[in-house]
């Protein structure tokens, strides 16, 4: 039986590293205007990034035809930089769509990475994955392992709010509103909309490489399984029923998604048949979930007290 202790530590790490990615969808989709829905290809580029650096050169039945067996400290900057050229091979023919042309585009593209990842062997094992990756050990700073890594994921978390909290009250915030709310005067005051909306595209996905790579830490293990379309729209979810445009709420959405999977994941159920019930039921109270916060619209209720 689960205990309180190990709910909270674990809604705490997944709660935290998952909010990286509302973070950035919220800063991508609510200031930005962009409709993303390509997000865990990002995210599994920076795991595999992150796996391929610190994993040993390939012997015996490995498949895989790079291991460079550094560092954990460099396949964690090498995972936030594969993220930054996914996001910019991907964004540069793409953010001058709009609406569901965007939306379809991301997730051609995150189908598609996906798709190679299962096929192409030579890159990361296939289905089977890059198994044992390497990570730190927090016990060398005399922390346990589940509470290291619970507070490396709060601490990327609050790194990341901080920093989009800063750049959306800068200037270049600024325009990010500008662009979104009146494309063709903020072109008539002489912004490029494409230009900026690249920038927050690049931005945004770094962190998202981060949180990959901390994940693949946690889970010691890669796969194309572990990096599917629900985790995108697991991130749409949070970031509704958090609030759009506001940094708080995204964090609170994707904690209170997190604690809910993990609370329904932690009842003992006697039989296979129950519980593949549960975790229908699971999916169909976040569905329903998700469409009365978007009917209610909570969020729109207070902007509109606060303008008035």
């Amino acid at each position: 039986m689960i205990t309180i202790y190990s709910l909270v530590l674990t809604t705490l790490t997944f709660g935290a590293m998952f909010s990286v990615l509302t973070l950035s969808l919220n800063l991508q989709y609510a200031r930005g205007g962009m409709i993303n829905f390509g997000l865990v290809a990002y995210f599994a580029a920076g795991a595999y990034a992150y796996a391929i650096f610190t994993q040993e050169p390939p012997s015996g039945l490995d498949q895989y035809w790079f291991g460079f067996d550094m560092p954990w400290y460099i396949g964690f900057i090498a995972a936030g930089f594969a993220s930054l050229l996914f996001a910019l091979i991907t964004g540069w023919p793409t953010l001058r769509l709009r609406g569901e042309y965007l939306a379809l585009t991301t997730f051609a593209f995150a189908e598609v990475f996906h798709s190679v990842l299962l096929n192409e062997r030579r890159i990361g094992n296939g289905s089977v994955g890059l198994a044992n990756v390497e990570r730190p050990d927090p016990m060398n700073l005399g922390l346990n392992e589940a509470v290291g890594y619970a507070l490396a994921a709060v601490a990327l978390m609050l790194i990341t709010a901080w920093l989009f909290n800063r750049l959306l009250k800068s200037p270049f915030g600024r325009a990010i509103d500008a662009v979104h709310d009146d494309e063709t005067a903020a072109q008539a005051v002489g912004k490029d909309d494409t230009r900026i909306r690249l920038q927050v595209f690049i931005i945004s996905a770094i962190p998202i490489g981060f949180a990959g790579a901390l994940y693949a830490m946690i889970t010691t293990l890669v796969a194309p399984a572990l990096f599917t379309a629900e985790i995108t729209f697991f991130i749409w979810i949070a970031l509704a029923l958090g609030g759009e445009k506001t940094i708080l709420g995204a964090i609170l959405g994707t904690m209170a998604l997190v604690l809910f999977q993990e609370i329904v994941g932690a009842i003992p159920f006697e039989t296979v048949r129950v519980a593949q019930i549960a975790a229908s039921a699971e999916e169909i109270v976040t569905g329903i979930l998700f469409i009365t916060v978007l009917r209610l619209r909570p969020w729109e209720k207070v902007s509109k007290g606060q303008s008035a």
